[in-house]
């Protein structure tokens, strides 16, 4: 699978994730079945009994709708950015083991004040 496509399928899912109980009841199941299970639009549509064109257009407006929740709130990118404080942490943490006496007070610093970020 290229990379874009995985990426875009992965920030699917997060935002499904995040926003996925806001969507209708049939919009969160054709969703989850499109995205998470990976089916394709003709087994859903004979699974529910709709036509293909009716399952592209569920997927499509649900997506839309995820879109929007995140415009709007903003969680998974401010979850995204929690984790890479998160990752930055965890560097530093593994520096500061390997540092010398002397660099041990930048790193400390540098470590606090990411902390910081992630407590805002």
């Amino acid at each position: 699978m290229d990379n874009d496509i995985l990426l875009e399928r992965q920030n699917k899912n997060l935002l499904f994730d995040f926003y996925g109980a806001l969507l209708t009841e049939k919009q969160r199941e054709i969703f989850a079945l499109s995205n998470l299970e990976d089916c394709s639009f003709a087994e859903i549509s004979k699974e529910l009994e709709i036509t293909p064109q009716a399952v592209g257009d569920f997927v499509k407006r649900a997506a839309a709708q995820l879109e929007k929740y995140e415009k709007a709130l903003g969680l998974v990118e401010k979850f995204s950015y929690q984790k890479q404080l998160i990752q930055d942490i965890e560097t530093g943490l593994d520096e500061l083991c390997k540092a010398d006496e002397a660099e041990i007070s930048g790193k400390i610093t540098k470590i606090k004040t990411t902390l910081g970020q992630l407590l805002i």
